[in-house]
């Protein structure tokens, strides 16, 4: 994959933004980092934004907002990225691609569901997370997760779930009830 096409993604961020792309060791990362990035831009211009430019994103602590409105999550796993985006309402996204999870893992972030498997639970969980505002993979275990809804501090979440092709799972989480969705995924 040719870098060069990516530097036109990278010269539209804000300069403390492009300094953390960049000092990332892993170039996959780095890569991972500019598609989402630039999924984001296209997603929000889906939206409506149209004069949105990515140097208007703000990197506010752990969750990322754009100053003249809108609300996005990234997350990638291997070679699978995702976006979501929201005009008015904080979202979150986790995709993972499937794979056995630890005794260990499931008790300490409470992955045990009668209905799914474990590294649904956490796609979940890290959803909710992210729509928090919360990075801290500490929390994984206050989340409770109740079929499509997930309760987290004082907060209720909506949470949904897909499948993807090649054995990934993705969930989102957002503040509000799912209306309208439009899934488009990325894979390198």
């Amino acid at each position: 994959m040719n870098s060069a096409a990516f530097l036109p993604v990278l010269r539209q961020l804000p300069i403390e933004k492009t300094r953390q792309i960049r000092r990332l060791r892993n170039r996959q990362a780095q890569l991972q980092s500019i598609i989402g990035l630039a999924l984001v831009k296209s997603g929000l211009r889906q939206l409506g934004l149209r004069k949105f430019h990515l140097k208007k994103v703000r990197f506010h602590y752990q969750k990322p907002y754009v100053s003249q409105g809108g609300h996005f999550s990234i997350s990638h796993s291997k070679r699978c990225i995702c976006c979501i985006v929201s005009r008015n309402q904080s979202v979150g996204i986790d995709v993972e691609k499937v794979r056995p999870v630890t005794d260990r893992l499931v008790k300490k972030y409470h992955l045990k569901s009668n209905t799914s498997d474990p590294i649904k639970v956490w796609t979940q969980k890290e959803a909710v997370l992210k729509v928090a505002a919360d990075n801290s993979l500490n929390e994984l275990g206050q989340i409770e997760i109740m079929g499509d809804h997930a309760h987290f501090k004082t907060h209720d979440y909506r949470v949904k779930s897909f499948s993807l092709p090649d054995k990934y799972i993705m969930s989102i989480a957002i503040t509000q009830a799912i209306t309208k969705l439009k899934i488009k995924r990325v894979y390198f």
